[in-house]
């Protein structure tokens, strides 16, 4: 049995994605050198694929300026095909944040009467950027994005929103400006924390993925902002051994490849570990806390007794935990609702704000308890208003 040759594989690959939209007519290919990462193949491979494509007119190449698909390659939207129809790019799925904004768009956009395509990307950067190229060269009539949170896209989403409806949720590349619906995670951190300090907690630690993020835009580093904040209203000094982070490994992996009973674990033995151990810890997403509760756990200590645990999404899962795990809900559905509203004004001429912002609510369950107070934790549930 005869194995295809390498670069005949690449160019019926590429073939393949100009024809389905990946790649407009006229528009540019990425570079040899990218092309060759993307395949694992020898920059040689690449560019005896690109002959064969040149000779069948695919594309064409121009000196100094890179390879094109040729005018006549692009794919056109047929009469079939003029239905309106929205693209849903999410970062991933199969978190409980992701589901439930879809919900709300697929609500939403049935409403309006559109067809709805939904695509995830698994924290992949490549596959974002097919997802956004073929959303454009097809005709979509509006793109609602959950970007990846390395926003290695940013001028690519520029590019695109140029030509397409486009509309951010949770969080919109640096330097990118695109109308963003999100929730104040500003505020719910802040307003989170004062909680913790009002209920008697001093020690305040912090579990995020990576301390980069945290300097920079968006919703990590609002949360962390937040933390911060509240600390120095109420005088109390920040320590940096207070801030745990998953780090490289784990921050870039999915919590269900890892296993939830770990994902949090290391971050929270280190807090542990303090000299002074904080008593109270807000977890950037609910799905550090099943780690950390094992953590706990097997370090002989008690939650709430000796630490209480505050997380972010409520998730499913904060009732499933025991304790069941408090957290503030962010309202994942009416952001996807919202977001579709918005490419709905749009469409119709109507500019929208810049960023839109929904309120969260803080859900106290089992896992707080005031400090030095620990009999009366355990029938702490109530909801307010951050």
């Amino acid at each position: 049995m005869s194995v295809q040759p390498k670069y005949q594989q690449i160019r019926e690959e590429l073939t393949r994605e100009i024809a389905a939209g990946v790649f407009a007519s006229g528009e540019k290919l990425p570079t040899e050198e990218h092309l060759a990462r993307q395949f694992g193949v020898a920059r040689q491979t690449v560019l005896k694929a690109l002959d064969a494509m040149k000779l069948e007119g695919v594309i064409t190449s121009e000196r100094g300026r890179g390879t094109f698909v040729a005018v006549t390659h692009g794919r056109k939207r047929s009469a079939q095909e003029n239905c309106r129809q929205l693209v849903f790019i999410s970062s991933n799925l199969e978190d409980s944040f992701g589901h439930r904004v879809l919900l709300g768009v697929e609500r939403a956009a049935r409403q309006i009467g559109c067809s709805l395509v939904t695509c995830n990307t698994r924290n992949d950067s490549e596959r974002e950027a097919e997802y956004l190229r073929r959303a454009r060269n097809t005709g979509a009539d509006g793109i609602i994005l959950l970007p990846y949170l390395r926003h290695p896209n940013g001028e690519l989403v520029s590019r695109v929103a140029e030509s397409v409806p486009l509309v951010c949720v949770d969080n919109v590349p640096p330097g990118v400006t695109v109308p963003l619906v999100t929730t104040d995670n500003f505020r719910a951190a802040h307003d989170a924390v004062l909680r913790l300090i009002d209920m008697g907690h001093r020690n305040i630690g912090f579990i995020l993925s990576r301390m980069e993020y945290a300097a920079a835009p968006g919703s990590i580093g609002d949360r962390y902002r937040g933390y911060r904040r509240a600390l120095e209203e109420r005088g109390i000094e920040f320590r940096p051994e207070w801030v745990a982070e998953l780090g490289p490994h784990l921050a870039e992996a999915r919590p269900q490849d890892i296993g939830l009973e770990l994902y949090g674990y290391p971050a929270m033995h280190r807090l542990m570990s303090c000299e002074v151990p904080p008593t109270a810890v807000l977890l950037l997403w609910d799905e550090l806390g099943p780690g950390a509760l094992a953590a706990i756990r097997n370090g002989r200590r008690r939650v709430p007794e000796d630490f209480s645990l505050l997380g972010f999404n409520d998730d499913d899962l904060c009732s499933l935990t025991n304790p069941m795990l408090s957290s503030v809900r962010q309202p994942a559905e009416e952001l996807g609702e919202t977001a579709v509203q918005l490419l709905d004004d749009m469409r119709r001429g109507i500019a929208p704000p810049p960023v839109t912002r929904l309120k969260n609510h803080l859900i106290l369950r089992d896992s707080i308890a005031a400090r030095c107070e620990f009999e009366h934790s355990s029938n702490l549930t109530e909801r307010t208003s951050l």
